[in-house]
């Protein structure tokens, strides 16, 4: 999206080789982005990166050279040969790297459509915010590695054997954009980089799904949706609330921006079960926008869920740690009994077949433990759950499939 009123600068050093018959190729090293520009292009780019040395307004450069197209300063905005200036100091040091085990088809950032109503998937390697058990920065590489690619861009039918349909030649949208550098930056600028991604993606409507990571990286979803939604609903699984009262971001105080926006409501959590120690010094209030169902309720948590409102979008956020530790165990902060992993399923299921979901965010799965991954497998396994959600299917027959 071009914000034309605001200041554009030139990105530094950036790397020009020449190719054959006057083509030469304009690269970001720290974004990995390239552009080809083509003889009779050349010198009008030299000229609009020359006059974006100095910072200034994409306005003011448009109002003093009228003949330059609007398209070729949107695909150097694209290609991050042009940035806004308030965001050099947290896309100087890196942005996007590509993954080597992309979920669906391989995305770069500079070939993002204008329209895209698939699902985008992001990984966001961090766990600087974590106060549990490290590892987490390991969750995307190890969910990716496990997700079953054939399921999302093979060709032929998908049985579902455990809740017994058939999706008739099965075709996913889901594309990659890698993961969010997080070297050469703090943290909050590791989470602007984030909702640079996530402002994208909500402008040509597609919708973002996050693996973390830990689960602070929710925080900087919800606070760029929160821009651009009137209201949304947020659906939490977790052992945990994650609303620690605290003047800081940490993963387990991330929701306290849910709990203080107004225009996330309602605010559902599910699963939650451990028994917490609360800051004498913190006030209760109330919350009515809240809801809690624990994970010795969650046999209650369909006939809840069919209450919330059909008439707004939702988040989903879902923390590994709301399975039993029993199986759920590479993650941060453990927690024992929960939900099982087929109930976690069919919840999932149930809310991205129910509700018009935004956007969702799977974390905190930590790095393997052994030659079993069960965190990083069952996180897979729910991913897909929400990437079929669109899908149509039929009843599960007794069919069989032959050569003929």
């Amino acid at each position: 999206m071009i914000r034309s009123h605001l200041e554009h600068v030139t990105f530094p050093n950036l790397l020009r080789a020449e190719r054959e018959e006057g083509v030469f190729s304009l690269h970001n090293p720290a974004h990995g982005t390239s552009l080809d520009v083509e003889p009779e292009s050349g010198e009008l780019v030299d000229m609009v990166l020359e006059a974006f040395a100095e910072p200034r307004t994409l306005d003011d450069f448009f109002a003093a050279h009228e003949d330059v197209p609007e398209e070729l300063v949107l695909y150097l905005v694209r290609a991050t040969l042009l940035v806004e200036r308030e965001q050099l100091e947290f896309l100087e040091h890196g942005f996007l790297r590509p993954t080597s085990t992309p979920t669906g088809t391989p995305l770069a950032w500079s070939d993002l459509p204008d329209a895209l109503e698939d699902w985008v998937v992001l990984g966001v390697p961090v766990d600087a915010h974590a106060l549990g058990g490290s590892g987490a920065r390991h969750g995307p590489a190890e969910i990716r590695r496990l997700i079953n690619g054939t399921l999302l861009s093979g060709e032929g039918d998908v049985v579902d054997w455990e809740l017994r349909r058939l999706y008739p030649n099965l075709q996913v949208g889901v594309h990659d954009l890698g993961d969010i550098d997080p070297e050469g930056g703090r943290m909050d600028h590791v989470g602007s980089r984030l909702r640079k991604v996530v402002r994208e993606l909500l402008r040509i409507g597609a919708r973002p799904l996050l693996l973390g990571g830990d689960h602070s990286i929710t925080h900087y979803a919800l606070q760029e949706i929160a821009q651009h939604v009137p209201r949304f609903g947020l659906i939490h699984f977790d052992a945990h609330p994650d609303l620690l009262p605290s003047r800081t971001l940490s993963h387990a105080s991330v929701f306290k921006l849910a709990v203080e926006e107004p225009r996330v409501d309602p605010f559902v959590q599910l699963g939650l079960r451990v028994i917490e120690r609360i800051s004498p010094y913190a006030r209760r209030e109330p919350c009515p926008k809240r809801v809690v169902i624990s994970a010795r309720e969650i046999a209650s948590a369909a006939s809840i869920l069919q209450q919330l409102p059909r008439d707004i979008p939702y988040y989903l956020s879902f923390d590994i740690d709301c399975i039993d530790a029993a199986s759920a165990r590479e993650t941060g902060t453990p927690a024992f009994g929960g939900l099982s992993f087929e109930r976690a399923s069919e919840l999932v299921d149930y809310v991205a077949r129910t509700f018009e979901l935004l956007g969702a965010d799977f974390v905190e799965v930590a790095g393997a433990q052994g030659a079993l991954h069960a965190s990083a497998s069952m996180a897979a396994s729910l991913v897909q759950r929400c990437l079929l959600s669109a899908s149509p299917f039929e009843p599960l027959t007794t069919d069989v499939y032959r050569f003929p």
